[in-house]
């Protein structure tokens, strides 16, 4: 039996405030989707040089494996580099075990350098147990 295609990935931008830049990212990120991450993530902070805030939206990512979990540090570094803050919201149980397993939860979510721990309001998981 062959496997299902992968969903492809959604990326869709919205600026609802000045200073804050929110990407939703619906579907896999994955081998084949994770650089259309990093680059979207590298035009608008090119882009949008008085961002203080970059939020991922990551509600409606359904799977995240190394190559995505590799974005996801790759866009942390970019957002350092240009000081701006990284927040992942509405994260999913499914991505919080690869963060968490990996080591890489408190790095990604910024807890590390606060010292909220995992109770950071805005670095919380939105709750949503279900398949991810």
């Amino acid at each position: 039996m062959t496997a299902p295609p992968p969903e492809p990935l959604a990326v869709v931008v919205t600026t609802p405030a000045a200073d804050t830049v929110v990407v939703r990212l619906d579907g896999e990120m994955d081998y084949e989707t994770s650089y259309e991450v990093i680059d979207t993530v590298r035009q608008l902070l090119r882009t949008h040089r008085g961002v203080a805030r970059l939020e991922l939206h990551c509600g409606g990512l359904t799977m995240c494996d190394s190559m995505g979990l590799s974005a996801l540090l790759m866009i942390r570094r970019l957002a350092e580099s240009d000081g701006v803050r990284l927040v992942l919201t509405e994260r999913r149980a499914a991505l919080d075990r690869v963060l968490h397993v990996t080591g890489t939860l408190d790095h990604l979510s910024g807890t590390e350098r606060n010292g909220h721990g995992h109770g950071h309001g805005e670095c919380a998981p939105s709750g949503d147990a279900g398949p991810g």
